[in-house]
């Protein structure tokens, strides 16, 4: 057995080289250092190599580097790129000048046996990187946010047809063309989408029609974000939750500047399951999530199951308008009505972190660390059955410095 196990000092089994490169994927340089790697010898190139082209950081003119590495010839019966097979993540959103419509769908065709992730490019995808698109079978997330061309609705329809393994969809924030006649019974998204992205020229008769067809949503959807949508009012949105309202359990409506204030005050209520809420104070006021008569901390069982909440703002309002405040959800949380909310993030645009409701943002993060006490004390919600893992006799200060304390205990942070 000794004599087939190589004696120069460099040789390292396949098994510890793939530990030691696995500590490289948080690393900023991750890239650079995986090139070096790949420059040691032949053992290390071929086990550094798919990780370098696995998920490549694309910019500049190391773009058309990439494509002349991955696509050698227009013909890929001429000369074909094995390197081309190992890319399963492909993230354009840092082209813009740098590329061409008809690279982007060579590339994609290249890619269609690996390809898992698609983030598209702002000025160099079209119509005709539809089809290659179409036989990427294993992909996962397509994300279309930054496409700046017009997008035809039947093309994607047609296309998402093929995409059965498609489970994270980001429509574009461009215009779009919405022929009702011709797709309101034809449109079908895919059946294992979990997240869905609407934006951009997404309006009321697009949602109506899809309402009208609830076996069109997949029944594994359970996360929707709606955003950058300048003409759809709360006419529209109100419904498409309402409808989803058994299934959802993460949303996020952010950049809608047609819905007025306090017109989802009522949103916890539409989705009964919903666990995390991304939302922008523009469309709340002091009535936003308000608990039945007579609530108050002895009724905990009847706590909505909001675990995380993001507060922003659009930016288009005065500060001083926005009636929620930091002493409505102190509130909320007091009476126990949010008692499991344990993740809050207030972003900086919303002015909480300033004089005065700074101070308000200080006793909110005690006060959950004092829920999450209770909580924890009386084996409530997320500590239901934890009692096997934890030491008689151990107190709340000692579990929150344990491993699984930290990955569990509430959090508040203000975010840019």
């Amino acid at each position: 057995m000794a004599d087939c196990i190589p004696l120069h000092t460099s040789y390292l089994p396949d098994e510890l080289l793939l530990e030691i490169l696995d500590y490289l994927k948080d690393e900023c340089d991750t890239q650079k250092t995986l090139v070096n790697c790949c420059l040691v010898n032949r053992q290390w190139y071929d086990v550094s190599i798919p990780l370098l082209y696995a998920s490549p950081y694309l910019s500049g003119g190391a773009y058309a580097l990439f494509v002349r590495t991955v696509c050698p010839s227009v013909n890929a019966h001429i000369k074909k790129s094995q390197l081309a097979g190992l890319v399963k993540v492909l993230d354009l959103s840092h082209i813009v000048h740098q590329g061409n419509k008809s690279t982007t769908a060579r590339l994609l065709g290249r890619m269609k046996s690996s390809l898992e992730v698609f983030i598209a490019p702002q000025a160099s995808f079209a119509v005709n990187c539809w089809a290659s698109l179409s036989k990427c079978s294993r992909l996962r997330s397509l994300d279309l946010g930054l496409v700046s061309e017009c997008v035809s609705y039947q093309s994607l329809t047609q296309t998402l047809r093929q995409l059965g393994a498609l489970t994270e969809l980001y429509l574009p924030r461009c215009s779009s063309r919405y022929d009702a006649a011709r797709l309101a019974v034809t449109i079908r998204w895919p059946p294992r989408l979990r997240h869905l992205s609407l934006a951009g020229s997404i309006h009321g008769k697009f949602l109506g029609d899809m309402l009208r067809q609830p076996d069109n949503f997949p029944p594994g959807l359970t996360s929707l974000a709606v955003s950058h949508c300048p003409g759809l009012s709360h006419h529209g949105v109100r419904p498409l939750l309402q409808g989803l309202g058994q299934a959802l359990t993460e949303v996020k409506l952010t950049d809608l500047p047609a819905v007025k204030q306090g017109r989802f005050n009522e949103i916890l209520e539409w989705l009964p399951r919903l666990e995390r809420l991304t939302i922008a104070l523009d469309y709340i006021d002091e009535n936003f999530a308000e608990p039945p008569d007579n609530f108050n901390p002895t009724r905990w069982r009847e706590a909505k199951p909001l675990t995380s909440l993001t507060l922003v703002s659009s930016g288009h309002a005065d500060l001083a308008a926005y009636p929620f405040t930091a002493v409505d959800l102190y509130s909320l949380i007091d009476e126990r009505f949010l008692g499991r909310l344990r993740w809050l993030q207030i972003a900086r645009s919303t002015g909480w972190h300033v004089a005065g409701e700074g101070a308000e943002l200080g006793a909110l993060e005690m006060l959950l660390w004092e829920v999450d006490e209770e909580n924890w004390r009386n084996r409530r919600w997320h500590y239901e059955g934890l009692g096997a893992g934890v030491p008689v006799g151990m107190v709340y200060e000692e579990w929150e410095d344990t491993e699984r304390g930290r990955r569990m205990r509430p959090r508040l942070r203000v975010v840019d």
